[in-house]
């Protein structure tokens, strides 16, 4: 009954709070804007605050806007990220860093157009918002459009060509590729098989790189290791675990992401061996809805795109920039797919 009269009811105002608080208007004014130019003694500033909460009091922020001149929206410029079922995440983890201050975010997917979302930004800027965040679904360059200086911008799961001292938010792709490989040669594998994205892609690269000291880190010789490269598609990682599997049979498939994973597994089923028994196989991502449903539930690496929204609104809320890289921790998941080789059980 209570939630259908204040639904009901018109909206609270300031005079209102001034009233229970028994203070003038613009005192709760004064309190509410968190004006610390002007002297308010700490108990009638506790009284205004108890008040607001009591009555439920939702400042007017289009109001707020108009007197203070400034906006309460981030713009955040999405390309191929709305489409993307984990790396949407990010969007939301913008949105729960910056709606404690009031902040509301405006998406503008960029991936289908002409100009790469150049006119998007600049009607963005021209509205005048607190700031933009550009995100893409994975790690790769953008080039940022020339916008004023004085307008915060962060670059989550990707960084500008064209900006020197940006701030940006990636995973720590390193630390996550060292991880799932730590784990497989701490399970005793030692004839293992890297099957990763494209050549040269940063998130590859930079797997690739923990790999390779996780193995040092473990005495294994990295060149021992056969790498191969795809496309990050289910398609590929079958096409590469079939093409190493006509030469050898190793013990483990560290993949590039779980696509690829998929793809291996299908590839190891095809050839009448069995993951784990024969073949474990690792994956990168932790797709929802993909590698805890394989059978067997999917080794990987869960890339923290909520974690990295958080930090890119954090970041661009804080009263200073903090330009340069800023790496958020990937979260290594053991599941079935990895187990000890038959040779060393």
């Amino acid at each position: 009954m209570g939630d259908r009269k204040r639904a009901g009811s018109k909206r609270v105002t300031m005079k209102d709070v001034a009233r229970l608080a028994g203070v003038s208007q613009p005192t709760v004014s004064f309190v509410l804007n968190d004006r610390r130019d002007v002297s308010v003694a700490t108990a009638t500033r506790e009284r205004v605050l108890a008040a607001a909460r009591t009555l439920e009091f939702q400042p007017n922020r289009a109001a707020q806007s108009l007197r203070s001149n400034k906006s309460f929206t981030i713009g955040v410029i999405a390309e191929g990220v709305v489409s993307e079922p984990y790396a949407g995440k990010i969007v939301l983890g913008v949105q729960q860093a910056v709606q404690a201050s009031g902040y509301v975010c405006f998406v503008v997917e960029t991936s289908n157009t002409r100009d790469s979302g150049k006119a998007a930004v600049e009607n963005l800027v021209k509205q005048g918002v607190a700031g933009l965040i550009y995100a893409t679904p994975g790690a790769f360059p953008v080039r940022a459009a020339n916008i004023a200086e004085d307008t915060p911008t962060v670059f989550v799961n990707c960084w500008p060509t064209n900006l020197d001292d940006a701030v940006v938010v990636l995973a720590d792709e390193y630390r996550g590729g060292r991880d799932a490989a730590a784990a497989t040669f701490a399970a005793g594998h030692r004839h293992v098989a890297f099957l990763g994205g494209p050549w040269g892609d940063y998130a590859c690269r930079e797997r690739e790189r923990g790999m390779v000291d996780a193995a040092i880190e473990a005495g294994i010789d990295p060149a021992t290791i056969r790498r191969e490269y795809g496309t990050y598609q289910v398609s590929s990682g079958h096409d590469l675990a079939l093409a190493v599997l006509a030469d050898e049979t190793p013990t483990a498939l560290i993949c590039g992401n779980d696509r690829m994973a998929v793809g291996a597994l299908l590839a190891v089923h095809s050839a009448r061996l069995e993951c784990p028994a024969d073949i474990s196989i690792v994956g990168f991502d932790d797709q929802p809805d993909l590698a805890d449903q394989l059978s067997p539930p999917l080794t990987t690496v869960a890339l923290p795109h909520l974690e990295m929204g958080q930090m890119a609104g954090t970041l661009l809320l804080g009263e200073q920039q903090s330009r340069g890289r800023h790496l958020v921790p990937c979260h290594y998941i053991e599941r079935g797919s990895l187990a000890a080789p038959r040779s060393a059980g």
